[in-house]
């Protein structure tokens, strides 16, 4: 698809590509002319530039973000306005995302343990600063080029004592990814950082296994087995998980908050333990990922038409181990992370909005108006996003 902004420049920041493209959003390459440096340049769209709620997301991923300085979560350089677009300018991770890699098949043990060991503090960290993520997946995990490992896409983020109206949460939809979403958010509860906790086991039991625990063909059907149903066994999809990575896995994904890892960077020790400890699992036992393996991964470069490639060969993760001191408690969200429906497609949908980038705007689990639909609604798009970068 041919881009009309690429070879333009907007705001002091001349495009040179396109790296991926979302509902909400485009997120360029670009070369900011005053520094000489390039950048990762996320830009509304103008059909979207007038609606004030998008602009608002705009805003608050901003805010948030500002808040956050942290080596391992991706820092916004420079925002503002050009032509009536909003844009942000973020670094640019040339390593892509990690749901990219995992396109190609599972990861290795060690590399799962090197990306955890370094988010896990800066998960812990946000929310020290009072910060949930709530859309913590694969496709937020960003890569260096030296395999280091840093999160992003604050824009639904919650930030504890916001009281704007413009996120205030109700009871009529909840926002987030319903394959990553802890049972609370999907019933729409109030939440804490084990909410959070709970989307990295998700993606742990991904990484190792190559899919996902829950899995079915609706974002309702997913959100109530995040509730409802136990998590299969990782041993039984990949044998080289061993007993004690599979109890952490088991224990990230509990039904109740209290019973999961208090921090990530608990949940990361206990990770650890359990692949150092004897009969754990082997990375050198088995070929997960051998096509494109993390370690082996070189910058993404624009291609004439805007397009990014992969190449391999690049330096390997160098392991990051997290403070031992480094253990904020749990962060409490007085409000239940839901947000107020603005649209309904015809026929009674399940999913009232969907975007690509931030994932599916659902109803929470229980909602008697889902039992109602679930008989005569019509289908909802599955629950399928890879892209990196999405904007």
């Amino acid at each position: 698809m041919t881009d009309d902004l690429i070879g333009k420049s907007i705001g002091g920041y001349v495009i040179e590509g396109q790296i991926g493209r979302g509902g909400m959003a485009t997120v360029y390459l670009a070369r900011q002319t005053s520094m000489n440096r390039v950048v990762a340049l996320k830009v509304l769209p103008k059909n979207l530039s007038e609606d004030g709620a998008y602009a608002k997301r705009f805003e608050r991923e901003v805010a948030i973000v500002a808040q956050l300085e942290h080596r391992s979560i991706v820092p916004v350089y420079d925002h503002g306005t050009f032509d009536g677009q909003p844009y942000i300018a973020m670094r640019y991770m040339a390593g892509g995302s990690l749901d990219q890699h995992l396109a190609r098949g599972p990861l290795a043990a060690e590399q799962v343990l090197n990306v955890y060991t370094q988010i896990a503090p800066a998960l812990d960290y946000a929310h020290s600063k009072n910060v949930l993520h709530r859309d913590l997946k694969p496709s937020n995990i960003l890569l260096d080029e030296t395999g280091g490992a840093f999160l992003t896409d604050f824009g639904i983020a919650r930030l504890i004592g916001d009281e704007n109206p413009g996120h205030t949460i109700t009871a009529q939809g909840v926002v987030g990814t319903p394959s990553y979403m802890s049972p609370e958010q999907a019933q729409g509860q109030p939440l804490d950082g084990r909410s959070d906790l709970y989307a990295l086991g998700i993606m742990l039991f991904e990484l190792l296994c190559g899919r996902r625990p829950f899995m079915s063909d609706t974002p309702y059907s997913i959100a109530v087995m995040q509730v409802t149903a136990t998590p299969p066994s990782a041993r039984a999809i990949n044998p080289d998980v061993t007993p004690a990575v599979e109890q952490v896995i088991f224990k990230s994904l509990k039904k109740k908050p209290e019973e999961r890892y208090p921090t990530a960077v608990e949940m990361v020790a206990a990770l650890r333990t359990a692949i150092e400890s004897p009969g754990g699992f082997n990375p050198h036992d088995t070929q997960p990922n051998r096509r494109s393996n993390i370690r082996d991964t070189q910058p993404m470069h624009p291609q004439p038409g805007g397009t990014i490639y992969l190449t391999p060969h690049a330096p390997a993760f160098t392991p990051q181990r997290p403070p031992s001191d480094y253990m904020p408690a749990p962060v409490s969200v007085s409000q239940p992370s839901v947000r107020p429906v603005r649209r309904r497609p015809p026929g009674g949908q399940l999913v009232d909005e969907h975007d690509d980038r931030r994932g599916y705007r659902v109803r929470p689990v229980g909602d008697h108006r889902f039992r109602d639909r679930r008989r005569g609604g019509a289908a909802a798009r599955p629950d399928q996003r890879t892209e990196q970068h999405r904007g």
